[in-house]
């Protein structure tokens, strides 16, 4: 549900670990709504495959390092008015622009996918937040 937000009520989502979808803009507020995830699935074999994949799944959430560097991000890309997505994960977050172009932050240092370079894009706008908490690993997008 598309909702509207202040950006210290958008922060507070990253530091609650809350996984939200910047839609749009609206003067000084931010419209956002959850990320859409995997969509009802009716085929009953690909449905047991899938439950397996669920029953081990990591447990956790992001270190409180990679927080504050997706909470500065975030404020970032707002005051630039970009839209992307926010996603969490035991020990990693996902800033997603679009399926070709996303930043994961890793236990261990930030992976950038469809970016050639570190001031390419929306990466140049964070890509010096990004390096305060790790060196940038470009990788090739898989087709």
């Amino acid at each position: 549900m598309t909702r509207q937000v202040s950006i210290n009520e958008l922060i507070s989502m990253v530091n609650n670990v809350e996984n939200f979808e910047v839609v749009d803009y609206q003067g000084d507020y931010i419209l956002v709504d959850d990320v859409k995830g995997i969509v009802k699935i009716k085929d009953e074999e690909t449905k047991k495959e899938l439950s397996e994949l669920r029953k081990r799944s990591p447990k956790g959430k992001p270190t409180p390092k990679q927080l504050s560097v997706t909470a500065d991000a975030v404020r970032r890309l707002v005051e630039n008015r970009v839209k992307f997505k926010v996603v969490f994960g035991p020990r990693e977050v996902i800033i997603r622009f679009d399926l070709d172009h996303y930043i994961r932050l890793s236990d261990k240092d930030v992976r950038v996918v469809g970016f050639s370079s570190r001031s390419d894009g929306y990466l140049g706008l964070i890509a010096d937040i990004l390096e305060r908490y790790g060196s940038l690993v470009f990788l090739k997008r898989v087709t």
